[in-house]
């Protein structure tokens, strides 16, 4: 069966949870949580930001092992100049759509996180740009050419550059333009697409700028896109998740103002940018030193940096109310994946069968479902005992 994957960017279980409690302003929410199978408490990756996590759904395996460890591609940087690590080819291992393509099913992707010049075929990917590169050439040379272009023209008006909810809603509206086209009745396999791809991203954006207690504008569109969404794919598997969840911010530390040169920063963590740091006697005490700061949490376990597949040998994660990095923000994540109230969700429906005694609570679970849904090669299904 073709399956539906939507991903909530920065939705945390807590707030899917508030969403679907309301039904009054959050209808399609509180229905797919009421009628499908909701899992809540799950673990994401560390670490936990928004492209090794897609990353991980796309093959189902850690940083470590698919080699996204960071949301750019140079894991040491993290500034505003600093090339995403966007490209498909970055990826270590077999992917969903590398999979599907393999059984010679249709895919399409829509603002998919590491997906750019994937074989996917229909496809509008998510590209940063560098200074000076032109978006819509961009997206033309990493994605479906003439899908994209047929696309942009009908729904530019739905645009205001990358400015939210209205990317999502320009998102949502290509989507179900691709999907009420298609043959419903499946009586024409070529008319059809299996493996769907969904990226929304208002809520993190919101949730970055203002903070979780005024993410409502977000959260509307998501649940009106959601509708949307749903209506054009009909009775079939659909799966909703979070990658990871946003704590709120009161205020962000710029580790560059006392310790230059020393850290990579990652929101809610950060990692020593090179091991030969800490053969400087003076340098070293002033890193053990950060403990005494009241926006200091932990640092990082051995185990946390090796999932992560950083090479650094040394990792601090920030206070609750604290993040590192050099921007004002009000939310952000990035922090270790047992930090309280920092747990996703995934909520499915019409999926073959229930497999939930198969399931581990984690995001891996996702990739899991995706795959048994479309029976694909894939190492996880024998990791899960699914094959």
């Amino acid at each position: 069966m073709p399956i539906l994957v939507i991903s909530f960017d920065g939705v945390g279980d807590i707030a899917y949870e508030k969403m679907a409690a309301n039904a009054a302003d959050y209808p399609n929410i509180a229905a797919l949580k009421r009628d499908g199978y909701y899992k809540n408490a799950v673990s994401t990756v560390f670490l936990s930001s928004t492209y090794p996590i897609h990353a991980t759904v796309s093959t189902g395996k850690l940083p470590k092992d698919h080699g996204i460890i960071s949301n750019y591609a140079d894991a040491t940087r993290s500034d505003d100049a600093a090339e995403w690590a966007q490209m498909a080819n970055m990826i270590n291992g077999k992917t969903i759509w590398d999979c599907a393509k393999q059984k010679r099913l249709k895919t399409a992707a829509f603002l998919w996180p590491v997906s750019c010049g994937a074989k996917i075929d229909y496809h509008i990917p998510e590209y940063h740009k560098q200074a000076g590169e032109n978006q819509i050439i961009c997206n033309l040379k990493y994605g479906s050419k003439l899908f994209q272009l047929k696309t942009f023209l009908k729904y530019k008006h739905l645009l205001d550059g990358i400015k939210q909810p209205n990317l999502d809603n320009f998102t949502t509206a290509a989507v179900c333009n691709l999907l009420d086209k298609l043959d419903k009745t499946e009586k024409n396999p070529k008319k059809n697409v299996d493996l769907v791809l969904v990226h929304l991203i208002a809520y993190d954006d919101f949730c970055h700028r203002y903070g979780n207690g005024n993410t409502q504008p977000a959260q509307k569109a998501l649940d009106e896109n959601l509708g949307k969404l749903l209506k054009s794919w009909g009775n079939k598997p659909v799966i909703v998740f979070s990658d990871h969840s946003q704590l709120d911010v009161a205020e962000v530390v710029n580790l560059e103002n006392i310790l230059p040169d020393t850290f990579v920063q990652n929101g809610g963590s950060a990692f020593l940018k090179n091991a030969k740091i800490l053969e400087d006697t003076e340098k070293s005490a002033k890193i053990d030193g950060l403990q005494n700061q009241p926006w200091f949490g932990r640092f990082l376990t051995s185990d946390e940096l090796a999932e992560s597949g950083q090479p650094s040998k040394l990792g601090i994660a920030a206070k609750v109310g604290y993040s590192f990095g050099n921007k004002p923000l009000k939310g952000d994540h990035g922090y270790p994946s047992n930090y309280e109230n920092f747990q996703i969700f995934y909520n499915t429906i019409n999926t073959k069968k229930n497999i939930s005694h198969s399931l581990k609570g984690t995001i891996c679970d996702v990739t899991a479902i995706i795959a048994h849904e479309l029976q694909l090669d894939m190492e996880i299904l024998d990791e899960y005992g699914l094959r």
